[in-house]
C-alpha cells in the first residue's frame, strides 16, 4: 500500500458501505457478480484471497497498475481458488483520499478474513529455483526419519550436515534480497493471514518451507546480498511465536523492532502500515491532513482508548529535531508523540516497551502501581487537535548530579574502556568513589534483566564471564546506550536520558522526574511554565526504589495536572 494517489481513467463505483470491499473477479462461467463483498464483524473467512506484493515502479497503464502488479497478474490468477482477489492497488480508490483512509482501517481484517493471501515475491530465478530444490531434497530426505511428522518449523535444516551442497546457502540468501522482505504493509499481511502461500514466478512455498530456509548460517559471503537478514527474521520470527501481551503495549514493540528494518514508499505509512495489529483502536487515517495532525491523533487516541501513556518512553521529538537527515514532516512533533521513526526508536533500550530482545517477555516495572491514564481536555480542546496532552503524577525527585560517560562499545570491550567508564562514574557522582567494574556492570545487569523481563542472575568474579549469560556484558553496556547515570537529590542512583536531563544548576531544581499515571517507568521532563504547568518529555529513566510503584503514596485524587507540550 503506498499513500499518493494516481491518475487513472477507470471510474470506481462506490463501495455499498463502509464495511465493503472491492475485488476483482477473474472470468468464469459464472454469472455472478461478486465485485463487491461485505467483511463480517466477527470472525470469519470469506471466498476470497488477498494479495501481498511490492508496489513496485509506478509504470501505469488504464487502470493504473505498475509494472510489479501487471507481471504478478498472470501467476496470481492462474494460483487463485476463489477467482476473487483483493488487491489494494486496484481495489482501493486511490485518489479517493476518504475512501483510502476507511479501508485502511480494515486491512488487517481482511488479510485476516481472506481464505487464503497469496504472497507474490516477484518472477521465478536461478535463486528460487535452488530454494525449491533444497526445499524438495530436504523434505525426502526427512521422510524415513524417525518422528519426522513432529518435527516443528525450523527444525528441518540439513545444514549441519558436511555432505549439504554449498550452493544452497548463497541462493537461499540472495532469495530473501527480494523487496518484499524489508516492505512495511507485509508485516500486518503476513501477521494476520491464515494460509500464507509464497509465489516466485510459478515456485509456490508456504509457512514451514521459509522457516526451513530461515535456518541457514548467517554468516554471509563476498558478493552475496544482506540487506534485509534482519527484517526476514523479524518477519518469520514475529509470525511463528504469537504475542500474548496486553494492548498497547504489543503494538509498541513491534513498532520499536520493526521500524528500523521495513521500508514504505511513503513516509506516513511508517505509521499506518502497523495499525492493523492494535486491536482496540478508535484512530482512522485522515490522509486530507498534515502527518503531523494524524501523529499527534494516533498518540491521543492511545492514551484515550487504552488509558496507557507507555508510548513517552519512545521519546523521539527532541532527537528528531538534532538528527540532520530527519524528514521535515517529522519535525515540530508535540514532545510526547513518537514520530515512529527508525532511529529515535532504536536510539537506547526503550524502558516500557523492553527492547526488542523482549518482545515476548514480561516487564516487571509498574512505577505508576497500576494507575490508569484517564484522558482529560484543557480549555482549548483536545490533545489531538492542540497537541497539548493533560497527564496526572506526582513529581518524586529532582536530578542533582549526573555523568557525563558514555557508553559506546558494547561486545568484547577493552579493560580500559571499561575503567574509563568507572572512573568517570567515580568522578562525576557522589557516593561512588569505591566503585569498581564489577559494580558498574552489577547495576547495568539488573535494568538490563528488568527490560528483558529476566530475572538478574548473580555475576561471576570476572566481567569476562558474563558472556555466558542471557544478560551477556554487551546486554548490560547497551543498556546503557543513549543514558547518563543520575544521583537524584535523595541520593538514589538511576539512569536518564543522554540529551535533555539537566543537573541542579543547569536548572534551578535541576530536571523533575515524574511517576505518571497510566506510564509505567519514570519520565524526566522539562519546566516550560510552572505556572501553567506545562513541561516537555526529555525521556524515561530508571530509577532505583521507584520501578515497582513503591514511590506512589498519593490518592488518585490527589495527583498533580501536567499539561506535555
Amino acid at each position: 500500500m503506498a499513500s499518493g494517489g494516481f491518475p487513472t481513467t477507470y471510474k470506481y463505483r462506490p463501495l455499498e458501505s463502509d464495511r465493503h470491499i472491492r475485488l476483482l473477479q477473474i472470468l468464469t462461467n459464472s454469472d455472478d457478480d461478486k465485485s463487491q463483498m461485505e467483511l463480517p464483524n466477527e470472525d470469519a473467512q470469506l471466498e476470497f484471497e488477498a494479495i501481498s506484493y511490492t508496489w513496485g515502479k509506478p509504470d501505469r497503464d488504464l487502470i493504473g497498475l505498475t509494472e510489479n502488479l501487471s507481471q504478478a497478474l498472470p501467476h496470481l490468477c492462474h494460483h487463485s481458488s476463489t477467482k476473487l482477489l483483493w488487491i489494494d492497488q486496484l481495489c482501493i480508490n486511490q485518489i479517493d483520499l476518504a475512501e483510502k483512509s476507511k479501508q485502511i482501517l480494515l486491512m488487517s481484517q481482511i488479510y485476516k478474513s481472506a481464505r487464503r493471501v497469496l504472497i507474490w515475491l516477484g518472477p521465478a530465478d536461478e535463486n528460487s529455483r535452488l530454494c525449491k530444490q533444497f526445499l524438495d531434497a530436504a523434505a525426502k530426505m526427512i521422510q524415513g526419519m524417525p518422528n519426522s511428522d513432529r518435527m516443528t518449523p525450523g527444525m528441518r535444516s540439513t545444514f549441519i550436515s558436511p555432505g549439504t551442497d554449498p550452493i544452497y546457502a548463497p541462493a537461499i540468501r540472495n532469495f530473501w534480497s527480494r523487496p518484499w522482505f524489508s516492505r512495511g504493509w507485509v508485516v500486518q499481511e503476513l501477521l494476520r493471514a491464515q494460509t500464507p502461500s509464497f509465489l516466485a514466478g510459478d515456485v509456490e512455498m508456504n509457512m514451514q518451507d521459509l522457516a526451513d530456509l530461515q535456518t541457514i548460517p548467517p554468516a554471509h559471503q563476498p558478493g552475496e546480498a544482506e540487506q534485509t537478514w534482519y527484517s526476514y527474521n523479524i518477519l518469520m520470527n514475529l509470525k511463528l511465536h504469537a504475542f500474548t501481551d496486553e494492548q498497547p503495549l504489543r503494538f509498541l514493540r513491534v513498532m520499536y523492532q520493526v521500524s528500523q528494518e521495513f521500508l514504505t514508499l511513503e513516509l506516513a505509512d511508517q505509521l499506518y502500515a502497523f495499525l492493523g495489529m492494535l486491536e482496540g483502536s478508535s484512530f482512522t487515517p485522515d490522509y486530507s491532513v498534515s502527518t503531523k495532525a494524524n501523529f499527534t491523533r494516533f498518540a491521543a487516541s492511545l492514551a484515550d482508548d487504552f488509558g496507557s501513556l507507555d508510548f513517552l518512553s519512545l521519546w523521539s521529538a527532541n532527537l528528531d529535531e538534532l538528527l540532520p537527515n530527519t524528514p521535515q514532516e517529522l519535525k515540530g512533533f508535540p514532545s510526547w508523540v513518537p514520530s515512529w521513526s527508525a532511529t529515535p526508536l532504536s536510539a537506547p533500550f526503550r524502558f516500557a516497551t523492553g527492547g526488542v530482545r523482549s518482545l515476548r517477555g514480561e516487564i516487571t516495572w509498574n512505577a505508576a502501581d497500576g494507575r490508569q491514564h484517564v484522558h482529560l481536555e484543557t480549555q482549548n480542546g483536545d490533545a489531538a487537535t492542540t497537541g497539548r496532552l493533560v497527564v496526572k503524577g506526582k513529581i518524586i525527585g529532582f536530578i542533582e548530579t549526573l555523568s557525563s560517560a558514555r557508553f559506546h562499545l558494547y561486545e568484547d570491550p577493552p579493560n580500559e574502556y571499561l575503567d574509563g567508564l568507572v572512573t568517570q562514574l567515580k568522578q562525576d557522582l557522589p557516593g561512588l568513589e569505591e566503585w569498581t567494574t564489577k559494580d558498574m556492570i552489577a547495576f547495568l545487569n539488573v535494568v538490563a534483566s528488568n527490560v528483558l523481563g529476566l530475572k538478574p542472575k548473580p555475576l561471576f568474579n570476572e566481567v569476562a564471564n558474563l558472556s555466558r549469560y542471557n544478560e551477556a556484558l554487551a546486554t548490560c553496556l547497551s543498556t546503557g546506550r543513549g543514558r547518563r547515570f543520575i544521583r537524584m537529590r535523595d541520593g538514589r542512583l538511576g539512569l536518564g536520558p543522554y540529551i535533555g536531563t539537566k543537573a541542579r544548576g543547569e536548572e534551578k531544581n535541576g530536571s523533575p522526574v515524574v511517576v505518571i499515571h497510566g506510564c509505567s517507568v519514570p519520565i524526566v521532563l522539562d519546566v516550560v511554565s510552572e505556572e501553567r504547568n506545562e513541561y516537555t518529555v526529555v525521556g524515561d529513566a530508571y530509577v532505583e526504589g521507584i520501578m515497582h510503584g513503591e514511590a506512589v503514596l498519593w490518592a488518585e485524587e490527589d495527583a498533580n495536572t501536567f499539561v506535555l507540550v
